[in-house]
Formats: structure tokens, C-alpha cells, sequence
């Protein structure tokens, strides 16, 4: 005799918290991986925009004498020339202790070093010292902040995405993906779009918008990416059907995305 079951209940994709405009909105976590993923492809236009270097970069930056502190400051034998030539050859370091060391050695040397960052973020070179070999695992609230805000703007000019006075290039969007739009009920309603062009928005992303979606990409804050473009396409793109507020409840939510590709101009 056939067994009938009930089918089981559908279930909203992971979410992730993320604070804009003064809201805690939830984005879904399979569309931040999206962007994530598109990053890693060059022609999409978000390649250079991560804080992430490879391995190779690391060790050209930083030398074997940096990689092997980065391995004693997470108390581990420093490697051989072999083991050093090896990791970059194959793009990872296989210590995750060693390899956010190393980041942050590489990083503070593009900064212009230990008193450089000192310098613009307001704390002690023995702080930031002591923050690059992982001693202290985070700053105090405001120098993280000043210290985040001037590695976004670092690599922001390293992908080409500022200007030479500064000022950020303007980004022209599209995304791919599948698309919820909710109306404040607690279901909303389904409309499934594959393709966003916001070069066709009534409003395209202004050059503030562009800094802010920038930032987040340079400093890896996918959800907060994935935000950024559900907020945009909520209160200006030419679909829009009259939402003037972006939440949890109302406006274009990201179930999925498959690709991000941005043209800076």
C-alpha cells in the first residue's frame, strides 16, 4: 500500500542581517554567495574590488621574511623557500591563522606602514603593531572604522574605480538573477525577473550610491552589496510599481543571483 506523505513545507532561504539607512534588512545568503562568486570573474567588473589579495601579491608585497613573521605571530614554524614557493604556486595558504596575518601585514605595507596607518587612524604605532601580528584581534571601534574606511578607499583606487581627485566613477549595473517582490503581506507576492539593467533605471546609481556599492565591494561585505541593489531597484528602477519604501516587508528582494557585472564610467 502506497504511503501518501504531506509535502513538505517550502522554506525562505537563509537570511543575512545587514543595517541600511537606519533599517536592519535581511538579505538572502544564496545571493550574497552569488555576488561573491561573480567576483571572481574579470570581466564582470568587480575583480579588482576586494580586500583579498592573492598569494603570490602577498609574497611579492611582504617578501619570505613577512610570510615566515605572519607564521611565528600565529605561532606556528616559519615555512622553508619551498613551502613559501609552493603556496603561491598554488594560491592559498593553508593556515587560516597565517593567511589573515598575512593579509594584514600585506595590507598595512600598501598603506604605507605601521606609522603611516598610525597616522590616519589615530592610534599608536605600537596598536597597530600589535593588530598586524594579531596580538590585539581588532582595533577599538573607531580607529576599525577610520582603518576600514582608508583599506576600501586603497583598493578602490587600485581597481580604477576613483579618479585621480578622488572622486568615484559612476556604476552601471546589471544583475542576474531570481527576484521576490513583497507588498507587506506576510507572503507578498512572486515576480521572478531574470535580468535587472539599471542603465535603464529612471534614476541610475549616483555617484554617492556608486561610492557606497564600491566600499562594500572593497571591503568583501557581500550581504551589504546585495542590500545596496535590492534598495535601487526598489525605489528607482523603471519596474518599480509604486514602492517608496525599502524593508523586510516591501520592495525587490534577491532569492538568487547568478552574475553581477558593473561598468565604471
Amino acid at each position: 500500500m502506497a504511503l501518501h506523505l504531506p509535502k513538505p513545507r517550502s522554506r525562505k532561504s537563509v537570511q543575512q542581517a545587514v543595517g541600511l539607512d537606519g533599517l536592519e534588512v535581511s538579505v538572502s545568503r544564496a545571493a550574497t554567495a552569488g555576488v561573491e562568486k561573480s567576483k571572481s570573474v574579470k570581466s564582470g567588473g568587480l575583480a579588482g574590488l576586494t580586500s583579498t589579495v592573492s598569494v603570490a601579491q602577498i609574497r611579492k608585497e611582504i617578501g619570505n621574511d613577512g610570510l615566515r613573521q605572519a607564521s611565528i605571530d600565529a605561532g606556528r614554524r616559519p615555512p622553508s623557500d619551498r613551502t613559501l614557493r609552493r603556496w603561491a604556486q598554488q594560491g592559498r595558504i593553508p593556515h587560516a591563522d597565517v593567511a589573515e596575518r598575512a593579509q594584514r601585514r600585506a595590507a598595512i605595507e600598501r598603506l604605507g606602514g605601521i606609522g603611516e596607518v598610525a597616522r590616519r587612524i589615530g592610534r599608536s604605532s605600537s596598536a597597530v603593531s600589535r593588530y598586524r601580528s594579531g596580538e590585539t584581534n581588532e582595533l577599538r571601534a573607531d580607529a576599525k572604522k577610520k582603518l576600514k574606511n582608508v583599506k576600501a578607499d586603497e583598493v578602490m583606487r587600485r581597481a580604477g574605480v576613483l579618479r585621480a581627485d578622488g572622486t568615484p566613477k559612476r556604476a552601471t549595473i546589471r544583475v542576474k538573477g531570481g527576484v521576490s517582490v513583497r507588498n507587506g503581506s506576510e507572503d507578498g507576492y512572486d515576480y521572478r525577473v531574470r535580468t535587472l539593467n539599471f542603465a535603464n533605471s529612471d534614476s541610475p546609481f549616483t555617484a554617492e550610491e556608486s561610492r557606497e556599492l564600491a566600499a562594500a565591494l572593497a571591503n568583501d561585505d557581500h550581504a551589504r552589496v546585495v542590500a545596496l541593489l535590492e534598495r535601487h531597484a526598489t525605489m528607482d528602477y523603471p519596474e518599480n510599481k509604486g514602492f517608496d519604501l525599502y524593508s523586510d516587508d516591501f520592495g525587490f528582494h534577491f532569492d538568487s543571483i547568478e552574475s553581477v557585472h558593473i561598468d565604471w564610467t
